[in-house]
């Protein structure tokens, strides 16, 4: 079995691997699940090629496969893919992959993909049902109003929230639990970033100070911080940019922006009616910029409060007209 795995959802894709970990003999997992990196690709197909020690299965797992940068000595290494054995499940891990490449359509024809994306942070309704289900799995009773107040206080970093149902688990020892109970026990953090978001928007610079100071004092990581900030800011340059370009269309502005429910296109289109199209651009660029830098270490959590100031102040002159 040839498994291609792309997207951004972590968590989903750690549950896959764990998935066709379980179908292993687990007295011979050593020998019989092996992890590659990309650059050892020959490697990794020589091991899915050999038959289990065991007589059981085989895992192999690719990791951070970048299709794009992928040519011929690549494809030379999967033409075997035809024939490798039955008892080896061959995964390759990929954040996104280009469907024209001439490597992804011969990966195809040998196998599956499967996209795991996140769940967009606006929307509330899958998140909600998406920790629903993790706690039934769980055999955790949580009331409506609670699983929507974790959906709003997660977001759709699924890793935390089970990271949280774990807790409450063992909190509740199969008791129910109540709103204020879960209220006193997981803050509510991806509100505040989406606040924080708004606040720069808005150029508020002593709301982006507190809010900072706020998020940084209960520990939440700046790549969170900015992740949800990156995420918001381009929705609204995508939409300002196709509203720019004579598009009108609400459900086509929301198919060309990856917006789920167009119904939102109703408060993005009030947002972004004041946002000049070249300062969302040059907020966007900081902010890649700025991940960027913390994904390299570059950046300490003392630095994350100029670059969030001098973006606020973008909008800043906006507002003062």
């Amino acid at each position: 079995m040839i498994i291609l795995l792309t997207g951004d959802d972590q968590f989903a894709i750690r549950q896959e691997l764990e998935h066709y970990k379980a179908e292993l003999d687990s007295q011979w997992l050593e020998l019989c699940y092996h992890r590659f990196p990309s650059s050892a690709l020959e490697q990794a197909m020589s091991a899915a090629r050999t038959p289990s020690l065991s007589g059981g299965k085989r895992l192999v797992v690719v990791e951070d496969c970048n299709l794009k940068q992928w040519g011929d000595t690549q494809l030379e290494s999967l033409r075997y893919l035809a024939q490798m054995p039955d008892s080896t499940t061959l995964v390759f891990l990929a954040t996104n992959v280009d469907k024209r490449l001439k490597i992804y359509k011969h990966l195809i024809k040998h196998g599956q993909c499967f996209e795991l994306s996140l769940i967009p942070p606006w929307r509330t309704d899958l998140i909600a049902e998406a920790i629903a289900t993790q706690a039934k799995q769980m055999k955790l009773r949580l009331p409506k109003d609670v699983v929507e107040y974790l959906a709003a206080a997660i977001g759709n970093d699924m890793t935390r929230a089970a990271s949280e149902l774990r807790k409450l688990a063992i909190y509740t020892n199969g008791q129910p639990v109540g709103l204020a109970e879960v209220q006193s026990l997981i803050p509510c953090q991806t509100q505040s970033n989406l606040q924080l978001a708004e606040a720069v928007r808005n150029g508020e610079s002593e709301t982006v100070v507190r809010l900072i100071d706020e998020l940084l004092a209960r520990s939440e990581p700046m790549l969170v911080m900015v992740a949800t900030l990156l995420t918001q800011f381009r929705t609204w340059l995508w939409v300002k940019s196709a509203i720019a370009s004579g598009i009108q269309n609400n459900t086509e502005i929301a198919q060309l922006c990856n917006v789920g429910n167009p119904n939102r296109l109703y408060y993005l289109r009030q947002e972004v009616a004041t946002m000049p199209l070249r300062t969302l651009i040059q907020a966007v660029t900081k902010l890649v910029d700025l991940e960027m830098s913390i994904k390299q270490g570059a950046v300490q959590a003392n630095a994350i409060m100029p670059s969030l100031l001098a973006i606020a102040r973008l909008f800043q002159t906006i507002h003062s007209k």
